[in-house]
């Protein structure tokens, strides 16, 4: 995508600006300039951040000047960076602890327009769909606000009802964050971060939470999955009352998570409450194909009798048929201590860069795990062991998928809410049955009659090949010999370049032109060519100069804007 595609209207060209402003007075010129937004900066802005480059700091003030960015621009940049934050795996912990403390700081929308919004979307009026509903938000967010209301049967909800106009807003944000990652994949001290990916990955998950039916459609699977479980409860979607704008969900009155101090006087078993809590959420990692990938605090409550419950099910991940093998093989190799194979397990989950020192990385991996082996297991440091692997990977430039990623945090925020609960609460013995679970499944799955079938399967796809082989190769063939056969070569980053050939060589044609025009002009005022005016000086000249005065001022602009001088 190039900027040249977007359609020019004055918004899109403001918010431009707008972002370029930000960057660069947060002190991030260089990446400015490098991103092709420079052009966009008021002339005095252009001439001063011509040099700026990024200042050599500290992680910490690096980390806090990113997320003041992210704050000043915005909802869809405060997303960005909440995104940015789940990916221990490519984004530093300094400045991970920096985004994750950025908040949606957004005022509540008038409740005339939530009446308006759920009036039009379900095609009655508010007071015949609702014994009550309160028209002061209990919730705000970027995305939308959370209103208390009584369905007509008695049953007490909550609705989440989209903010007016923020598609388009987000929408046309996205548009310029995909042209900016484009060009920050051509900046090597960007491109390790993956900015593209980031950017899709963001882009699908916004996408998302601007549907409320896939928010609805998440929380309908787990009130089934977790329906038959006396410990645990999801609230129920109440789809009569639920859109693409609106999500209408059972109200919990629990406590939340939040206010855990207050449990004691509650008189709530919290040894039990961390022992539910984790068995549910193994049970989402082990035996569901997804799970609730944003455990915090404030998404976690418990009723007076001290059931659980989870809420807020817009973030959640997948666990795939691949991973779940991956994590059944990860298990046995734990269990019989064997090292190298939970080592090559790891370098299959992520992405190594084609000149990854391969030995290097193993060595690596090694003494994170010789660091905690022989611990026992309840004293690890879930978060700390965690942020050691992390660190691992984003040294060796890994990319490790975004639900194993996930996984991984929802899991260590589960243990370390768990361990606040009970400080002796061991996380092993609560998963230990679904860990055996999956053992067996990995033997069963190493057993003679899978292996029988396994080869049976790649025999058959062997056979399939070479069948097909002869025939694919005289097709080639038939094409080398025809003449047809086509190799397509395609240049990648050198469009820049050839941006900027282009521009000095429309610079050159037009400083000949104005040469040329300068020399003519006067060439015609000593010749005293007619018309003349005043004493015999030729218009023809004067006009000549006016013209050569224009284009010179333009010449000057555009070097100016440009940057270089």
């Amino acid at each position: 995508m190039s900027l040249t595609s977007f359609v020019r209207t004055p918004k899109r060209i403001y918010r431009l600006s707008q972002i370029a402003q930000v960057l660069a007075r947060h002190g991030f010129g260089y990446l400015v300039y490098n991103l092709r937004l420079h052009t966009h900066l008021p002339l005095l802005n252009r001439i001063q951040d011509t040099a700026a480059k990024i200042v050599d700091v500290g992680d910490e003030a690096l980390a806090k000047r990113i997320a003041s960015v992210c704050q000043e621009l915005g909802p869809t940049f405060v997303k960005l960076g909440q995104v940015l934050s789940t990916r221990p795996d490519l984004i530093p912990d300094s400045l991970i602890k920096e985004l994750q403390s950025l908040q949606n700081d957004v005022k509540p929308f008038e409740s005339s327009a939530s009446r308006e919004i759920i009036e039009n979307d379900l095609k009655a009026p508010i007071d015949k769909l609702f014994l009550s509903f309160d028209d002061a938000p209990i919730a705000c967010g970027s995305i939308g606000q959370v209103h208390k209301a009584t369905l007509s049967n008695g049953n007490e909800v909550v609705v989440k009802v989209k903010r007016p106009g923020i598609g388009p807003v987000i929408m046309n944000d996205m548009g310029i964050l995909s042209y900016i990652a484009e060009q920050a994949e051509k900046i090597e001290d960007f491109r390790i971060y993956r900015p593209s990916m980031i950017v899709n990955e963001f882009s699908r998950k916004i996408e998302r939470e601007l549907d409320f039916i896939s928010e609805a459609s998440s929380t309908a699977r787990f009130f089934d999955i977790f329906s038959s479980n006396g410990k645990v409860k999801v609230p129920k979607v109440y789809w009569d009352y639920s859109t693409h704008n609106i999500l209408t969900l059972e109200r919990f009155e629990y406590l939340s998570f939040s206010d855990a101090h207050r449990f004691d006087e509650m008189e709530i078993d919290k040894k039990r409450l961390a022992s539910d809590l984790a068995t549910s959420f193994a049970s989402q990692y082990f035996e569901n194909s997804m799970f609730h990938a944003d455990p915090h605090p404030g998404n976690l409550m418990v009723s007076e009798s001290g059931s659980l419950a989870i809420i807020d099910f817009g973030m959640v991940g997948h666990v795939s048929e691949e991973l779940r093998k991956q994590l059944g093989a990860a298990v046995v190799a734990l269990v019989k201590h064997d090292l190298d194979l939970f080592v090559d397990i790891f370098l299959d989950l992520g992405l190594t860069p084609a000149d990854c020192d391969l030995h290097a990385l193993r060595l690596s991996i090694f003494e994170v795990i010789d660091k905690y082996y022989g611990m026992p297991l309840k004293n690890i440091d879930t978060t700390k062991a965690f942020s050691d692997i992390m660190s691992v990977a984003r040294e060796h430039d890994m990319v490790l998928p975004r639900d194993f990623v996930l996984l991984a945090k929802s899991f260590v925020t589960v243990a370390g809410i768990a361990k606040e609960l009970d400080p002796d609460f061991n996380f092993v013995d609560a998963v230990a049955p679904l860990a055996q679970n999956i053992f067996n499944v990995f033997r069963d799955k190493l057993s003679s009659e899978n292996l029988s079938k396994s080869a049976t399967s790649s025999a058959w796809h062997l056979t399939n090949l070479l069948r097909q082989a002869p025939k694919e190769i005289r097709h080639i063939l038939r094409k080398i010999k025809g003449g047809d056969l086509q190799v397509v070569l395609k240049h990648k980053g050198l469009e820049p370049l050839i941006t900027d050939l282009d521009k000095s060589s429309n610079r050159l044609a037009l400083s000949i032109i104005l040469a040329a025009t300068l020399i003519g002009s006067s060439i015609i005022m000593m010749g005293q060519v007619g018309p003349l005016i005043l004493d015999n000086v030729s218009v023809l000249g004067i006009v000549g100069y006016l013209l050569a005065s224009v284009m010179g001022f333009s010449l000057v602009v555009a070097i100016f804007r440009s940057g270089r001088l």
